[in-house]
């Protein structure tokens, strides 16, 4: 199981996803919903809204 690297917290595929598709598409660790959205300066709720934009849009590593 994959864990965040900054708070440790486990990862959902699409946190991981998310991570890729929005900061770094080769990276090898991930931030959860809650770092990423403090590292990228919005929310967690913005992080939703283009968690669903990607899927609906046909994004592969959104599954």
């Amino acid at each position: 199981m994959e864990r965040c690297r900054t708070c440790k917290a486990p990862l959902s595929t699409n946190e991981i996803a998310a991570y890729l598709k929005m900061v770094d598409r080769g990276s090898e660790t991930f931030l959860c919903k809650a770092c990423l959205a403090r590292y990228l300066g919005t929310t967690e709720e913005e992080i939703d809204r283009k968690i669903e934009h990607f899927k609906r849009q046909g994004c592969v590593l959104f599954i």
